[in-house]
């Protein structure tokens, strides 16, 4: 996430923690203001400019609103940019399944190519009136693939996130009945002041559970069951140490509306605000914006006026230095989080690298192990490993019986992480971790072109050696990986890309990594080498099993995804139990990784940057590679991020992708008023729960896993989003002259949000990132000291902008409200640099992005 924290407003809770809000807007300072839209004329994205350069960060949404539907639209740039997005999602892995899911898929279905001709027939038509009605349907295109791998931020609405200015939160009374929605505030204030909170029953003037439902299918995106979607939009302690915002509170899409108001079962007073939004860059980034004109260039062609002044970029610079790291999460978990780990990783804190704690019940002979994410810096990647085994360690040491490993919120990171971990606890037992790509022409002349370069480099040469060992874990390398038919290595990409046809659509075989090749792992894994895959195993760092899997449970609340989802599934292949918490307000199953489980996110840059690697390449290049591959791809928008799915997660002798099959989890648990903000009562219950007392466990919640499966797989019940017609078709102007979208005056290209070599002046070219000396590793030279251009990040849109991660490195303090507005936000904000998290042939590496 990122470093920005608005802290104007804030009241301070019984408890010591800035938190509480005021329950009382003060009326509106301009009530001349009109929600109308303005024409491209207005000046309303010039003012929130100049707002943002003054430190303001947070806006009312209608003023964010009325800027975006001022930006006019340009129908070449839109067809252009959908061209290069057709060709671009052609690799996603999931097309033909998720335009028709098989039975248990919980989601509705969504045929993503024809949604792109919808769309490029609108744009013939002249239906779209300003970039904002364009991009908004574009996004919900996005959106219905319910994939957490496939993203886009990119043009004008990656400008600000909209959000409540209160968070909210889904809990039962007593973890029976059916739960409420509550001011998340109250819940914290009246454990401290023995008092009972009061539900919400009305948001804007319709049914809470009813409104939320909607908010959710909208705006939480990559989820395949709506019980995570819902689980997006509430607080929790552990987003809170991983300083992310939710769904609702701060990072939503689409604009919700102008005024918020919400009703209170007990009949007390309406609390009447605003709906906000964030601004997602940094001060003075864009130079002088004025007109909607000005706010298209910038962000959706990507050029800076001529009159941008980089000398007034303040960058994001690390605070922690200030104050020795914290050895637990207690004061940013506003106390739910306990003051004494028994294990702690080194460096703690949202600031620093630490993740892992763990805890010791011997009361009830349980360790809890606390997993927030595998988004690890990949130089604290050792550091994360030693602290799973040394909780591992103590914890057997101490005779603890049972083991809880808290998943939640855990939307994965580095695969290596996931490998390494389950190893630890299983080191007797092999992952199986297949996977497989769509096959198809574009993708096999690159991989054939690729893997037959590689196999062409002479060992013996140093040159070539060198250059060998880096590609060996390229994605378009395929001889270093594992035919899962076979067990041996592939010979070649012809026998791997088959086709394998099923579901309509076709398929490589499926493939596993060699992780017992130690240059296979160098090239992988940053020159991190899982030893307790290789054969000697006088390396591993665990010799036997503590626990057998009856006595591990996983808990998690449905947003597990990407490493964390292979990391479940591992555990439980392996037989370990889950158990998962929250969820919409009804009975019944949940699934315990909900969130993405494919196997390979991959970036739109990474695919350029291939297609431009393969071209280069003298032999053996074949007239048909040049023929078949792009020379130059045209995004026509400015793009900050773009990924897709490349490979699917495959189990043995199947050919369903993980992510279509109903995956429950032994046990469903409701948060309660109780234990939300008290993770160790949390705990208890879900030991309670998991072990002893399985009444305890949501109503209908059991039966429905692999283990003791007894129950067919819940009928869907989402249905396709829509957007409100109020928030679409105003009237702005669309911009055909010149046909390219270019403007007299804005020439100096931004450049996409890529990790780059620094220039030979030191000056990032996009006048935004910063040249700093970073580490990096090249798998055939170890590593290596650099200079490279970060670009800047922050917890709004953070982590779907970094191509690696984003280092959160301080809080930012922002003014009141921008535009002389009333409006109390009190979400911590933050901002960073974004970090590689391999090296890449963009910074002198001979190969890409690792698996």
């Amino acid at each position: 996430m990122l470093l920005v924290q608005v802290l104007a407003g804030l009241s301070v809770a019984t408890c010591g923690l800035a938190r509480s809000l005021p329950r009382k807007l003060n009326a509106r300072q301009d009530p001349s203001t009109t929600t109308s839209a303005p024409d491209a004329q207005s000046t309303i994205c010039g003012d929130v400019i100049a707002a943002v350069d003054e430190g303001f960060s947070v806006f009312w949404a209608s003023d964010a609103y009325n800027c975006l539907i001022s930006v006019p639209f340009n129908d070449a740039v839109a067809s252009r940019f959908l061209k290069y997005w057709n060709e671009t999602i052609q690799f996603q892995s999931t097309l033909a399944y998720v335009k028709d899911p098989p039975q248990g898929y919980q989601q509705p279905a969504s045929d993503v190519q024809a949604g792109l001709a919808q769309i490029q027939q609108r744009i013939d038509d002249g239906s779209y009136k300003n970039q904002y009605d364009f991009e908004a349907d574009f996004q919900l295109l996005t959106y219905g693939l319910h994939d957490g791998h496939v993203s886009l931020t990119a043009g004008a609405l990656s400008a600000f996130s909209f959000a409540s200015p209160y968070e909210i939160a889904s809990v039962s009374i007593d973890g029976v009945q059916a739960p409420r929605i509550y001011i998340t505030d109250d819940i914290i204030q009246s454990q401290n002041e023995a008092w009972t909170p009061s539900p919400i029953t009305t948001i804007d003037g319709i049914e809470t559970v009813e409104f939320l439902t909607k908010y959710a299918a909208l705006n939480s995106w990559g989820y395949v069951e709506p019980h995570a979607e819902w689980n997006s939009l509430m607080s929790h302690p552990t987003l809170d140490i991983q300083g992310g915002l939710t769904t609702f509170a701060g990072a939503g899409t689409f604009y919700p509306g102008e005024n918020l108001t919400f009703t209170f079962e007990n009949g007390t007073e309406p609390l009447e605000t605003v709906w906000i939004a964030i601004y997602n860059e940094l001060a003075n980034y864009t130079g002088p914006l004025t007109t909607g004109g000005d706010f298209y260039n910038y962000f959706v062609l990507g050029l800076l006026p001529e009159s941008f002044d980089p000398t007034k970029v303040v960058p994001p610079s690390f605070s922690g230095d200030l104050t020795e790291a914290p050895t637990n999460w207690t004061s940013d978990s506003y106390g739910a989080f306990p003051d004494n780990p028994s294990v702690a990783q080194s460096d703690l804190g949202v600031l620093r690298g630490g993740l892992v704690t763990g805890y010791f019940y011997e009361d009830i002979s349980t360790g809890v192990l606390s997993l927030p994410s595998f988004d690890a810096i990949p130089d604290t990647i050792g550091n994360y490993s030693d602290a799973v085994t040394e909780f591992i360690n103590n914890a057997s040491a101490a005779g603890l019986e049972r083991i809880v490993i808290d998943l939640q919120r855990n939307s994965g990171g580095a695969t290596l992480l996931a490998y390494t971990t389950f190893k630890s606890f299983f080191p007797d037992l092999m992952p199986f971790g297949g996977s497989r790509r769509r096959s198809f022409e574009l993708a096999n002349v690159l991989g054939s072109t690729v893997s037959d370069y590689w196999t062409s480099l002479d060992e013996n040469n140093p040159d070539d050696s060198i250059f060998k060992d880096e590609l060996a874990a390229d994605e378009w390398v395929i001889t270093t990986r594992i035919n899962a038919a076979t067990g041996r290595n592939f010979t070649n990409w012809t026998e791997y890309q088959g086709p394998i046809n099923d579901h309509g659509d076709t398929f490589s075989l499926t493939e596993r990594y060699d992780l017992a090749n130690e240059i296979f792992d160098t090239a992988a894994f940053d020159q991190w080498i899982p030893t307790m895959y290789l054969p000697n195993k006088t390396e591993w760092g665990v010799q036997e099993r503590s626990w057998n899997p009856e006595q591990i449970v996983l808990l998690t609340d449905g947003l597990c995804a990407s490493a964390c989802s292979l990391f479940v599934e591992m555990m439980t292949h392996a037989g370990a139990k889950t158990i998962v918490a929250g969820g919409r307000p009804t009975t019944g199953p949940m699934q315990a990784a909900s969130g993405n489980r494919g196997a390979a996110l991959y970036s739109a840059f990474d695919l350029d940057d291939d297609f431009t690697f393969a071209r280069s390449l003298d032999e053996p290049v074949t007239p048909a590679t040049n023929a078949t591959i792009p020379e130059i791809r045209d995004p026509g928008m400015y793009i900050k991020y773009a990924s897709f799915n490349l490979r699917d997660q495959i189990r043995a002798n199947e050919t369903s992708p993980l992510q279509f099959k109903y995956e429950a989890a032994d046990c469903r648990i409701y948060y309660t008023l109780a234990n939300l903000y008290n993770i160790t009562r949390l705990w208890y219950d879900a030991v309670d729960a998991a072990f002893t007392t399985p009444s305890l466990c949501v109503q209908g919640s059991t039966g429905f896993t692999k283990t003791n499966s007894t129950s067919t797989p819940p009928l869907p019940s989402a249905t396709p989003p829509s957007l409100s017609p109020a928030t679409l078709q105003h009237s702005s102007s669309t911009d055909a002259t010149p046909p390219d979208g270019l403007r007299n005056g804005y020439g100096k290209p931004i450049g996409g949000n890529e990790i780059t070599l620094c220039p030979s002046s030191g000056v990032c070219q996009d006048g935004k990132s910063q040249c700093k000396p970073i580490t990096i590793t090249c798998a055939g030279e170890g590593q290596r000291a650099v200079h490279a251009c970060l670009p800047p990040c922050t917890n709004r849109k953070g982590s779907a902008t970094c191509p690696g991660k984003c280092n959160i490195l301080q809080t930012q303090e922002s003014k009141k409200v921008g535009l002389e507005r009333t409006v109390n936000f009190g979400e911590a904000l933050y901002s960073g640099l974004c970090v590689p998290s391999v090296g890449t042939r963009k910074l002198g590496c001979a190969r890409n992005a690792s698996p």
